[in-house]
């Protein structure tokens, strides 16, 4: 059973748009890998811009240009 986890900086997505994203990641597994798509399970998060970081600046301070 694979357990995917996808953690954005930000605010998530709409409803139908993580739909969309979980369909084709689920459709990855299950074609490539050979998993059943009823046991992919997929987990969406949403993490503070200020507490994600690249190369030692935020997202938050990346898009303000900072």
């Amino acid at each position: 059973m694979p357990v995917i986890s996808v953690k954005m900086a930000g605010k998530l997505p709409s409803k139908a748009e993580l739909d969309a994203v979980a369909s084709e990641i689920t459709e990855v597994f299950v074609k490539r890998l050979g998993k059943a798509k009823e046991r992919v399970v997929i987990n969406f998060s949403e993490v503070d811009e200020d507490a994600f970081y690249f190369g030692a600046k935020s997202v938050g301070d990346i898009k303000k240009g900072l």
